[in-house]
């Protein structure tokens, strides 16, 4: 049965081919609205994940979205046609974009004109794209700033930091900092985030914990 939120303002509800982990909140189903993918499951989110400020998942009838464990999406829209890969304790911030599919203004008349045919056969009006959707991958601990767009085909590294209002339209390499339209390398990280130093980590704060 699709999921319904019980403190939604919306009256829609989630797919039940949306796997939902432990934790996980999502604001309202309003951003499932155009959530088309027939795929089973379609879509997994990880333990305590979340979609916030009116995040919105797009998806075609082939689309796969998987998002790992503590991601924050906050205010992104996922469009997706074929897979997006989020890893876990990814931090997306409001007005990102992440696309597996071009609009690709090189396409033919003919070919758009097929699409726009095939859309109007279709009762939910879905436009099938009109290039090959690449799939699109962000690896753990990849933070994205405000308005950024990752294009079709794109990975990034784990521990990559993308400034705001970037605009990735390649490989990203691990513990990078990219920023500007197209998106260049401004410096390398050191890695922090090995399993070691979050072991570390919470070694502390439970040291910090009151008895």
């Amino acid at each position: 049965m699709p999921n319904r939120l019980e403190y939604d303002w919306f009256s829609g509800t989630i797919s039940d081919n949306v796997s939902l982990g432990p934790n996980v909140y999502i604001d309202s189903a309003f951003g499932f609205a155009s959530f088309f993918s027939e795929r089973e499951p379609a879509m997994r989110m990880g333990r305590a994940s979340g979609l916030y400020d009116r995040a919105t998942v797009i998806a075609g009838p082939q689309g796969m979205i998987n998002v790992g464990e503590f991601v924050c999406l906050n205010g992104t829209y996922l469009i997706c046609n074929r897979e997006i890969t989020i890893g876990s304790y990814a931090l997306l911030a409001w007005g990102c974009i992440v696309t597996d599919t071009s609009p690709n203004t090189d396409a033919s008349v003919t070919d758009r004109r097929h699409a726009l045919e095939a859309a109007s056969h279709d009762p939910r009006r879905i436009l099938p794209p009109v290039s090959p959707p690449r799939p699109v991958v962000l690896e753990e601990n990849v933070w994205v700033g405000f308005d950024s767009v990752i294009l079709p085909g794109v990975r990034i590294g784990q521990g990559s930091i993308i400034g705001c209002k970037t605009v990735v339209t390649a490989d990203v390499p691990p513990y990078s900092v990219v920023a500007g339209n197209p998106a260049r390398h401004l410096r390398s990280l050191e890695p922090d985030d090995t399993e070691e130093r979050r072991a570390e980590a919470f070694a502390e704060c439970l040291r910090g914990t009151p008895a």
